[in-house]
């Protein structure tokens, strides 16, 4: 037999009031009654004949009943003081070895195979109304009627306060005077237009003109036969301080180095030899040097002999 067949045939030893309560647990008198007209038992010959109320109620109650650790597994816990309903042995599923087959594999020095299997254990089954949910109740609000009677009492009154302050502050509303508006008006000024003032440009920097081609020619020729006929005149330093500065002047100052360029094109010929740089730069001084006026003594610069 199995487990469910055995209980069912506990169940059926329990007296028909105790059946009748643990059945309508769960269904009502209705719902037991359709499900009986729908089932049919079979006899101990093989007979089926229609189930009644009193089947029904073994089938339900014996759905109801069950072990300690079945309830504790789904949440419930067995009520203080309450004893089980059933105690019958139940089929029980291991894989631990029997004592025997333990005993044999020691003899052997070795450990005993698993061994699974069913056997018979005592149980004791309670049903559905012996027990309870495991989570404690939530605590109540309120530990009696009188605890409530007070609370709504609390409420009426702070209802009734809030109400007379609504109403005091309308009343208040109603009876301010209306607030008086002064409006101004001001006139804003009309206004006339003002030509921005003029802007001066600023005058365009102008380039310092090149020294006159022909002016600097005459100047160049008059040194370069000075330097000539003197054979460039080595002892007086004025010839290599000339050939010097033209150097200097060619690599770092662009505008002479256009103005050579410029009398080269004039020229038709270019600077070639140290005489030649010597005499443009020498020409060039003279040409500056034309260009500043010439003192007049004064009275008191005069003499008189």
């Amino acid at each position: 037999m199995t487990n469910n067949q055995i209980i069912r045939n506990e169940a059926a030893r329990l007296d028909p009031a105790t059946l009748h309560a643990i059945a309508t647990a769960h269904h009502t008198p209705d719902e037991i009654a359709a499900i009986a007209a729908a089932c049919k038992t079979t006899d101990e010959n093989g007979n089926e004949q229609p189930a009644t109320v009193a089947d029904v109620e073994i089938m339900l109650a014996a759905d109801e009943l069950h072990t300690f650790d079945y309830w504790k597994q789904h949440g419930k816990t067995v009520k203080k003081g309450e004893k089980h309903l059933v105690c019958c042995y139940l089929w029980k599923y291991t894989t631990k070895p029997s004592k025997a087959q333990r005993e044999a594999a020691e003899a052997e020095g070795k450990e005993a195979a698993p061994d699974p299997h069913y056997y018979p254990t005592k149980s004791h089954l309670f049903s559905c109304l012996q027990v309870e949910s495991s989570k404690p109740a939530p605590a109540g609000r309120f530990g009696s009627t009188a605890a409530i009677i007070e609370y709504n009492k609390k409420l009426a009154a702070e209802r009734k306060a809030a109400k007379a302050a609504k109403e005091a502050a309308e009343k208040a509303k109603a009876e301010a005077p209306a607030p008086v508006i002064i409006e101004e008006h001001h006139e804003l000024p009309e206004l006339v237009h003002v030509d921005p003032l003029p802007t001066k440009k600023a005058a365009a920097k102008k380039k310092p003109a090149g020294p006159n081609m022909k002016e600097l020619k005459n100047a160049f020729v008059k040194n370069y036969s000075r330097l000539y006929q003197t054979d460039d005149d080595h002892e007086s330093g004025e010839f290599c301080d000339a050939v010097d500065k033209f150097d200097e002047l060619s690599a770092n100052d662009p505008q002479f180095a256009a103005t050579v360029q410029k009398f080269n094109k004039y020229m038709g010929d270019l600077i070639s030899s140290d005489r030649e740089a010597a005499a443009f730069v020498m020409a060039l001084d003279d040409l500056e040097k034309a260009k500043i006026p010439e003192m007049v003594p004064s009275v008191q610069q005069l003499c008189f002999a």
